[in-house]
């Protein structure tokens, strides 16, 4: 009895090993809402290093800058030797405007009296970020939302180039984050976003992913 309880916790330790310290299986929370409205806030997702991220699949990885050795989650839009544009925050690769069926979330720059009386009461105030200047309110919508609306909204764009990634921005110093391209991604090179376009810290500002640094692909997420 004594030899087969040892050799359970034997098994045990070895399956931890496998499954946690080999990133064979992997959980993770998610701690912002970048990729919302897909994955939200306060999330969990379970992953594996079994599989490869294929476009589109959300991923988690490392950046080369580290960012104090933080992992993260995000969907990965171009592989090496893809073409990719983007074009007012929808990425185009190969020609193709590969998330037009993803419910994205972008910004949007509202009239008080707008907002007051569309908006206001339709969204949860703790997953939506919101900004109250003079003469507007920017909110952050999903496109499920906006399309439903009786009125037209107006995307609220952030044109400016700094802080971008000279990695990718340096070919053209009139790109910006919801406008450029078209680029060859270099060889072990990936390109990752959130589906938040507009509050979302990703390759256009970190540069590319290198494929040593890709650890999982997601597979569910609660």
């Amino acid at each position: 009895m004594k030899k087969k309880v040892i050799l359970v916790i034997l098994v045990l330790i070895g399956l931890h090993f496998l499954f946690k310290e080999l990133g064979l299986l992997r959980v993770y929370n998610i701690p912002s809402s970048s990729s919302e409205p897909n994955l939200k806030e306060g999330s969990t997702i379970i992953g594996t290093s079994l599989k490869s991220p294929e476009r589109l699949d959300f991923a988690y990885f490392k950046f080369s800058d580290s960012l104090r050795g933080w992992t993260i989650v995000k969907r990965l839009i171009a592989i090496p030797g893809d073409t990719l544009e983007c074009k007012n925050g929808n990425y185009i690769v190969n020609n193709k405007k590969i998330d037009k069926h993803l419910n994205l979330r972008f910004a949007y720059k509202i009239l008080p009296n707008v907002f007051d009386l569309y908006v206001k009461e339709q969204i949860n105030y703790a997953e939506y970020y919101k900004y109250i200047d003079s003469d507007s309110v920017t909110a952050f919508l999903d496109n499920s939302f906006v399309e439903k609306l009786p009125i037209k909204l107006d995307r609220k764009y952030d044109d400016e180039t700094r802080n971008l990634s000279i990695e990718i921005f340096n070919e053209n110093p009139n790109w910006t984050l919801n406008n450029f391209g078209p680029i060859i991604l270099p060889k072990e090179k990936y390109f990752f976003s959130g589906d938040s376009r507009d509050n979302s810290i990703d390759s256009r500002y970190r540069g590319f992913v290198d494929e040593e640094n890709i650890l999982g692909t997601v597979l569910m997420n609660f």
